[in-house]
């Protein structure tokens, strides 16, 4: 190792070696063309060689101990580097600025991993019981009507679209900003669209969309794909804790404006939430009580709706009272319509 070093200690300081002799040369060659008797050689030399060495001394010493330690990091070993001249410490400093965000792109590409494999887990354990449902019901089937053995297989069906459709939304999250499209999107045509894709479960649960406001349109600044993701998560949740109270209801749809924002109020009449478990209703897989009254329950589109909403920038928000009903607030960035078609 001390040889691979000086080898590569010499080879480095070659030039200034070089440039030293030669500028040595000139000024002897100098002094000897102006007093030709002079003809002193080997003091002025030895003087030049004697601090030359010196300082290549001083130099490899300096040298020696920070490239040896690289050296040892080069083949596996931990050792700490000490960097002496201004140059090591710009490199040492490079150095470690490069681990520290390697380190941190791989603690988060880890941490992905492992919430991946977590949610991979759970789902395949979502999966497997409306999987064994629809089972049961066709061993069954025999006894019972078509249309009512076909409306339960049906629901078990739509178990099954539902958790993958969330198990597809989280894969892409991972390349949440590759798969982004900032523009102004108009509130209200999002919300009718998604309305109208929940209609037969309103209606089935005798559920009543209503939207409350004044104005024509509402364009806030937003991802139309990501946003609709968003509201059909929240959505999805107020119709499920919705049906479990009979009679009819109203699901609200409020829209207010102020100077900068839009806010969206979502009001349901379900049967609520207590107070200890809103803290934690953004957790993923977390149910609550409410979980055990719900057996399609998954716990993940509201934690679904809350990653989006905070990789958008949209803060949300929820309050809830038993057997009153939840709000869930969303507020966007408003801008004006004509920006859509930029």
């Amino acid at each position: 190792m001390l040889k691979h070093i000086l080898i590569k200690f010499l080879k480095d300081r070659l030039l200034l070696i070089m440039f030293y002799l030669i500028n040595m040369i000139c000024v002897m060659t100098f002094f000897h063309l102006n007093e030709p008797a002079n003809d002193e050689i080997f003091y002025p030399l030895s003087i030049g060689l004697f601090l030359l060495t010196v300082y290549l001394v001083i130099d490899w010493l300096n040298y020696y101990q920070t490239n040896k330690a690289i050296e040892l990091m080069l083949r596996g070993q931990f050792v700490e580097i000490q960097p002496y001249t201004e140059e090591q410490k710009a490199f040492y400093q490079l150095l470690k600025k490069n681990i520290s965000e390697h380190t941190r792109k791989y603690n988060t590409m880890k941490e992905q991993k492992n919430e991946s494999l977590y949610f991979l887990s759970h789902w395949m354990h979502f999966l497997k019981t409306p999987v064994s449902v629809i089972e049961l019901i066709i061993s069954k089937g025999k006894t019972e009507e078509t249309t009512v053995l076909f409306e339960k297989i049906q629901r078990e069906n739509k178990r099954i679209h539902t958790s993958i459709e969330q198990a597809l939304t989280m894969v892409r999250m991972e390349s949440f900003e590759t798969d982004l499209d900032i523009t102004a999107v108009d509130l209200l045509t999002t919300l009718r669209k998604v309305i109208n894709e929940r209609k037969r479960e309103c209606i089935y649960h005798s559920i009543f969309p209503v939207i409350e406001f004044n104005e024509e349109e509402a364009f806030v600044v937003t991802d139309v794909k990501w946003n609709t993701i968003l509201l059909d998560q929240i959505i999805s949740n107020a119709i499920k804790y919705s049906s479990l109270k009979s009679g009819k209801k109203q699901l609200v749809f409020k829209i207010e404006r102020f100077e900068e924002y839009i806010i969206l109020s979502i009001i349901d009449e379900g049967i609520g939430m207590h107070s200890y478990d809103i803290d934690r209703v953004f957790q993923p897989f977390f149910t609550g009580e409410n979980g055990r009254r719900t057996p399609n329950s998954t716990g993940i589109g509201l934690y679904i709706s809350k990653k989006i909403a905070d990789k958008l920038g949209q803060p949300i928000t929820i309050q809830s009272e038993v057997t009153r009903g939840t709000t869930v607030t969303i507020r966007w960035q408003a801008t004006e319509n004509h920006l859509s078609q930029v």
